[in-house]
């Protein structure tokens, strides 16, 4: 017990604070807005689908705020999905696919709405997931479906943190 006190009373004589995030940007910022990526891919409607995991990954953590496109923010988020890609990973002994992997790449931007001064940029963020292979078109589709949530999701973590990196 006495060593715990004893680091918080270092930890504070020496300056250490958390960061708080909510003032990265200052106190006026206090929304983004989620703009519809632009979908260049093979997916109908996954723009829709990654929108919502940004959406829930800001909510989630807080700082800022998600609004969508139509309500104004103070931050701009907007980007399109460049690729949508699936291709075989591993293979059975009678040369069926077992594993298969889908990589997404996509390109994001967040800017300031009033000046359209630009806070950070990607122009290639990859990422992949494996799913496993069925030889059934319904199980293929739903893996295939869960794996891009699932990148969505991740996508959406990477997309935060490397915003509030930044600063």
């Amino acid at each position: 017990m006495r060593a715990w006190i004893a680091l918080a009373l270092l930890a504070t004589a020496c300056g250490y604070r958390f960061a708080d995030e909510r003032a990265v940007f200052g106190p006026q910022t206090r929304h983004i807005e989620i703009r519809a990526f632009e979908n260049r891919s093979n997916q109908p409607g996954y723009e829709q689908v990654l929108a919502d995991a940004l959406a829930e990954e800001f909510t989630r953590r807080g700082a800022l705020q998600p609004v969508y496109e139509g309500t104004p923010g103070e931050l701009v988020l907007a980007g399109r999905i460049d690729a949508v890609s699936e291709s075989p990973r591993s293979f059975s002994s009678v040369a069926l696919a077992v594993e298969e992997t889908v990589e997404l790449r996509v390109a994001v931007e967040v800017r300031r709405s009033g000046d359209g001064g630009l806070v950070w940029k990607r122009d290639d963020l990859r990422l992949t997931e494996l799913f496993i292979s069925s030889p059934d078109p319904n199980v293929e589709l739903s893996n295939r479906e869960q794996a891009l949530r699932r990148l969505s999701s991740l996508l959406a973590e990477r997309i935060h943190d490397e915003l509030f990196q930044v600063f």
